[in-house]
């Protein structure tokens, strides 16, 4: 029998603050937990779960298609209720395929994400607001979970203290003059104080983690850069750190790493690495550069070839093995 609704109410309520504290998850983690225990409540006894209909349930999203990494997710989620209701059970881990080349913004779409974001309202203070928080997020390289969770005294005169939500140590992250100017325009002449201490607000309080999400669709959708997300601007970041800007010098890995709050340094490397889609940009040009001389000199060929046009052009290509035309 499943628990009654204000008993499974109760319960949770009590595992989001353990969550939180002692289990040491991340706030969006814990509201995807939530709502996935929620809706496991109305297929098993989520306080009791029996083995074998927790193996069942698992083996049908198999056959169903759905994805590897959210069958993951959900063990995951499941893992964490049941330790924390100290629950020992045995669920299965599904082998994930290899991870594709992140989406990074060129730099051209870069700066149209950033312009977009001071356009998205008819309210000056809005527009201030969401042009800060793209630049926090494409030159700080911050993530959702840390945008929200900065504070007012954590402006400081050349940047900004963030809060890992990744367990890893703070950090702050260097803006320029005119970036910094903006957010104490915005914190003096604008900011709603709905909330004493949180540095982005709206009427209702402390700007929340799906408010912010929800922010970058609708630059994307401004832009008609649709597959923009919030991390797209982490991505670009480094990269555009690591690389250097449109010329600018390359920053030292290091710093880098120190800059985006990466636990290892292994994880900045990631950036250093030439990635799949610029492997085939560059071989399609060179190939393309082979193709158009190959032309060239088969054009020319044909002009010199006494015999049928296609000998000509017989030769040329059975040449480049090394065979001769009869």
């Amino acid at each position: 029998m499943n628990p009654g609704r204000d008993s499974l109410d109760s319960r949770i309520q009590e595992f989001r603050i353990w969550a939180l504290t002692l289990g040491r998850y991340r706030p969006s983690t814990v509201k995807r937990a939530v709502r996935r225990i929620r809706s496991f409540s109305r297929i098993m006894d989520v306080f009791n779960p029996d083995q074998e209909k927790l193996l069942n349930f698992f083996a049908s999203e198999i056959e169903r298609g759905v994805k590897p990494h959210t069958i993951n997710n959900q063990r995951k989620d499941l893992a964490a209720w049941f330790r924390f209701l100290n629950i020992n059970i045995e669920m299965p881990k599904i082998r994930e395929p290899p991870v594709p080349d992140p989406w990074i913004p060129s730099d051209e779409e870069a700066m149209a994400l950033l312009n977009a974001a001071s356009k998205l309202s008819r309210r000056r203070e809005v527009n201030l607001r969401n042009s800060i928080i793209a630049y926090i997020a494409f030159f700080g390289g911050a993530r959702v979970g840390e945008i929200v969770q900065i504070n007012v005294n954590d402006v400081m005169d050349h940047g900004i203290r963030i809060r890992s939500e990744k367990g890893e140590a703070e950090r702050i992250i260097g803006l320029p003059d005119e970036i910094l100017a903006d957010v104490r325009k915005y914190i003096e002449d604008y900011r709603p104080n709905s909330d004493p201490t949180a540095l982005f607000t709206t009427p209702r309080g402390r700007m929340t983690y799906d408010y912010v999400r929800n922010l970058a669709k609708r630059i994307g959708a401004f832009t008609g850069i649709k597959k923009f997300h919030w991390h797209a601007a982490r991505h670009w970041c480094a990269t555009a750190l690591l690389k250097g800007y449109r010329g600018a010098k390359p920053m030292d890995i290091r710093m880098v790493q120190i800059h985006l709050g990466h636990r290892s340094l292994r994880t900045t490397q990631r950036y250093t690495h030439v990635s799949q889609q610029e492997v085939a940009e560059v071989v399609r040009s060179r190939i393309g550069e082979i193709f158009q001389g190959s032309q060239k000199m088969t054009e020319s060929v044909q002009m010199d070839e006494s015999g049928p046009r296609s000998h000509g052009a017989a030769r040329i290509w059975t040449g480049v093995s090394g065979s001769q035309s009869p």
